[in-house]
């Protein structure tokens, strides 16, 4: 490969580069802009609870065992 394609390689690729990075601002820009428009009620935050978890527990009515207030501190102990 000669210098003179090499140096036309080069920038050719750095124009693609250019193009692809500003695409990807300006989606990132409109998504920004959709979630400002349109808030999520989904904060982000994830909880997992186990299968044997205590709070899947129920009384002997089939309610739960732990709700409200109650489900603060919950240490299973069966």
């Amino acid at each position: 490969m000669e210098m003179e394609e090499y140096h036309e390689d080069k920038e050719a690729l750095e124009k693609e580069l250019e193009q692809l990075k500003k695409e990807i601002i300006d989606e990132a820009k409109k998504v920004v802009e959709n979630y400002v428009d349109n808030p999520s009620d989904i904060s982000g935050s994830v909880v997992n609870i186990h299968q044997n978890s205590p709070f899947l527990d129920e009384d002997k009515d089939g309610e739960p065992a732990f709700s409200g207030s109650r489900w603060k501190h919950v240490i299973k102990s069966k």
